[in-house]
């Protein structure tokens, strides 16, 4: 079923960016927006059945946290789009289920998605689709989109995350690993070889000892705990191969 959605902020841009955000989860849809806080409180109903309001703060006549008292009933999720991050404890009095910080990702805003519907897999449509995107270390913030399949290898080291692709590798440090980890582990041409590490089985192309050798040269150790089910699927595909071979 459709996730129905209404947004009310001051900043037309805002609106616009969060509609595009929208248009990326084919389950989310607008249904409504609104600029004048006063003209949100006087025209959603319970009627309009909302899932989730996205809401700015600061805005004239009256604030998000004022109105998010009176229309928190109207709404199953509400959550607080806003560049200050003095207002978390005043979201957290009124019942909100997320707080994003302007400007916020592509991805964290489909991360807060997925974690208001945990249960449905095809609400965000990352899995499904055939490339995600990510902010990187240095740059604006416009997103870099990268495919499944020229991912080789997806790595933390320290506090960076490495993004090892066929033609490059890019570095984040806005990101979360245990999310990006997540997402991997639902994709079937993707298995995790240690804490810090998950990569792609598409660009495997050697075994030796300890060290997982990819594509371009990277080099991934294996870990104890990771190491059956990495054999295992080496077993599998070992014998895959060998009947091709003998053909």
């Amino acid at each position: 079923m459709p996730i129905n959605c209404i947004a009310i902020d001051d900043d037309f841009n805002s609106l616009e960016n969060l509609n595009s955000y929208l248009k990326n989860l084919p389950d989310l849809q607008m249904v409504k927006s609104f600029t004048d806080p006063i003209k949100a409180l006087t025209d959603i109903s319970v009627e309009d059945k909302v899932d989730i309001i996205f809401m700015d703060i600061e805005m004239p006549t009256l604030s998000g946290i004022e109105l998010a008292s009176l229309l928190r009933q109207k709404t199953k999720h509400l959550i607080f789009t806003t560049a200050h991050p003095r207002y978390a404890l005043d979201a957290f009095n009124v019942a909100a289920d997320a707080y994003l910080l302007k400007p916020y990702t592509m991805l964290h805003f489909a991360e807060t998605i997925n974690n208001l519907y945990p249960n449905e897999k095809s609400v965000t449509g990352v899995v499904e689709d055939d490339f995600f995107l990510i902010p990187l270390k240095d740059g604006p913030e416009d997103l870099i989109k990268i495919e499944f399949d020229d991912l080789v290898a997806l790595e933390q080291i320290n506090e960076m995350i490495y993004f090892r692709t066929l033609t490059r590798n890019y570095m984040s440090f806005k990101l979360n690993f245990d999310n990006l980890l997540g997402l991997l582990r639902n994709h079937p041409a993707f298995i995790q070889v240690n804490s810090n590490a998950i990569i792609s089985k598409l660009h495997i192309k050697s075994f030796l000892g300890d060290q997982i050798v990819l594509a371009g040269g990277v080099s991934i150790p294996l870990a104890n705990k990771f190491k059956e089910s990495f054999v295992e699927y080496v077993k599998q595909n070992i014998f895959e191969s060998k009947l091709l071979n003998d053909n």
